[in-house]
Parts: structure tokens; C-alpha cells; sequence
């Protein structure tokens, strides 16, 4: 099987080490590909977007991982970029994805308090419910319809190679204290958002990120949204939203078996002439 993983970060941004070490951990791990994907830029300040003076040096650096290590492993350069309701990207995240081999599109912020401060679903459960409760007047389902709308919106219109962590509401949901994915509201938004994605170019991410953090106990999308996506036919590829070395391949294995055995017949990975598809390989142990 062709090792990758495209979902990754650095100390670029909010990981805690430099794409060399997440390199070398990748060639250990005897990854065939990997992907850096600092989160990009965004107006507001933060502490885990890439600030503004760091572009370039970032941009130069995994280029140059690209040029030292291409005996032993193939480096893309990336970035996860946020879609903004209201905005969509920004005009220096467009710029950056002309420079960019791929990119990630997520949406994090889903509306701006009273006091003009953005806020996002994946932050705390305090910043969550009160954004749904000042931007939403409190009703959690219109919250949740409105950000598989913005979604569906920046598929539609941009087709990014990667749509990030689908179902990113669902690290605040803990114990369905939100909603109840069985629900068929619940359910309706979901596939509204999938009926966009499935007549675009864009690929589905499992995400294995929310667990190797301990935020969640399912991979990004759930299981019962991937059986969906498999229904649909939308390809699909397993990232872990590396935050760490030792993460670099979180689960990958359980991954691999959970989606054969959802009936997906192949995963994609990336090459320098766009996506390849490759048959599923697991073991029973540890493939990683």
C-alpha cells in the first residue's frame, strides 16, 4: 500500500515540531508520501494559524525538505485553509493556492460574536453554545444546517482538494449534549452537503485527529456518515490531522479495516499527476 498522510502540522502554526521532524517521522514509519498543511492564514489573531511573516520561510522550508529527502519519501507542499461564512477565502488564501500542490478546505468559524469577534465549532463548548446562542438565537439545528451549508458552499464553488474533518461540530457534542446524529434533521444536512461534494473533484478525509488528542472517540467523519459518503461513491483518504510526530500515523490500520469493511473498495493518494486510487490493505495487528 502506498503510505501517506496529507493532513499535517508544524510549529508553522499550531503543532509541536518542525516539518523536518514530521518528515523523519514519516520515513520511519516507512510512509511513501506526506503532505505539510499548516494552517494558513486568517485576519484575526490567533495561536494556531500561521502568522503573516512566517509565509514565505514556511513555504521555502518544505520546499526544501522536498529537494533533501526526495530519494526516500515524496513531499507536498500544502496548507489547511479556512472557508469563511460571509467571506469564503480570503484573497491572500486564493494567492496561496496557485504556489500550493494541495490544500485542505475547512470550515472552522461559523459566525462572530456581538462584539465583532469570530468564533469557531471546534474551540470549547462555552465559545460554541454561546455563538450558537448570540448568533443563532440559541437554536443548535440552524447552527448545524448553516455550517453543512457553508460546507456544501465552498465544495461547490472551489472544489478543494480535500474537504477537512467533516463533521468538526461533533468534538463539542460530547455525549450528544448538541444533537443526535440518528436524528433525520441531522441526517438531511448531511446529505444535502454529500449530494454537493459527490459532483465536485474533491476527496473526503478520515480524520484521526479528534482521537490521537483524546477530544473524541470516532474518527472525523462518523461511521455513520462515512457509510453515506461510500453510498455516494465520493473517494476518500486517511489523514491524522498530525499535531505531533507520534502522531503522524494514528490509527491508520483501524482506519483502513473500518473503511473495507464499510465496502469502500479503494483509497486515494496524492502524486505529482493528481489523485490515484489503491486497493485497501490492513492487518490484523498493526500495518503501521
Amino acid at each position: 500500500m502506498h503510505l501517506t498522510n496529507l493532513h499535517t502540522h508544524s510549529f508553522y502554526c499550531d503543532g509541536k515540531n518542525s516539518p523536518k521532524e514530521m518528515v523523519l517521522a514519516a520515513i520511519d514509519n516507512n510512509f511513501n508520501s506526506l503532505g505539510i498543511s499548516s494552517h494558513g492564514p486568517v485576519n484575526e489573531e490567533t495561536d494556531w494559524n500561521i502568522k503573516y511573516e512566517k509565509i514565505e520561510e514556511y513555504i521555502e522550508t518544505v520546499n526544501s525538505l522536498k529537494e533533501k529527502y526526495k530519494d526516500k519519501i515524496e513531499i507536498f507542499l500544502g496548507m489547511e485553509l479556512d472557508y469563511i461564512p460571509g467571506i469564503g477565502f480570503t484573497e491572500l488564501c486564493l494567492s496561496l493556492m496557485k504556489r500550493l500542490d494541495y490544500y485542505i478546505g475547512s470550515v472552522h468559524y461559523l459566525g462572530t460574536f456581538k462584539n465583532g469577534v469570530r468564533w469557531t465549532v471546534d474551540y470549547n463548548i462555552d465559545e460554541l453554545l454561546r455563538g450558537i446562542n448570540e448568533g443563532f438565537q440559541g437554536n443548535i439545528r440552524k447552527a448545524v444546517e448553516t455550517y453543512y451549508e457553508t460546507i456544501s458552499e465552498m465544495a461547490e464553488e472551489f472544489q478543494p482538494p480535500i474537504i477537512g474533518h467533516l463533521n468538526l461540530f461533533n468534538k463539542n457534542n460530547k455525549n450528544n449534549i448538541l444533537f443526535d446524529e440518528r436524528e433525520d434533521w441531522y441526517r438531511e444536512a448531511v446529505k444535502k452537503c454529500l449530494n454537493v461534494i459527490k459532483n465536485t473533484s474533491s476527496v473526503i478525509e478520515i480524520n484521526t485527529g479528534g482521537m490521537a488528542r483524546k477530544y473524541t472517540e470516532e474518527q472525523y467523519p462518523s461511521t455513520l456518515i462515512l457509510k453515506m459518503i461510500r453510498e455516494r461513491n465520493i473517494p476518500v483518504i486517511v489523514n491524522s490531522d498530525a499535531h505531533t510526530t507520534e502522531d503522524i500515523a494514528y490509527k491508520f490500520n483501524d482506519m483502513y479495516k473500518l473503511a473495507a469493511d464499510i465496502g469502500f473498495g479503494h483509497l486515494v493518494y496524492l502524486t505529482k499527476d493528481g489523485w490515484e486510487k489503491q486497493k485497501i490493505n490492513y492487518c490484523d495487528e498493526n500495518y503501521i
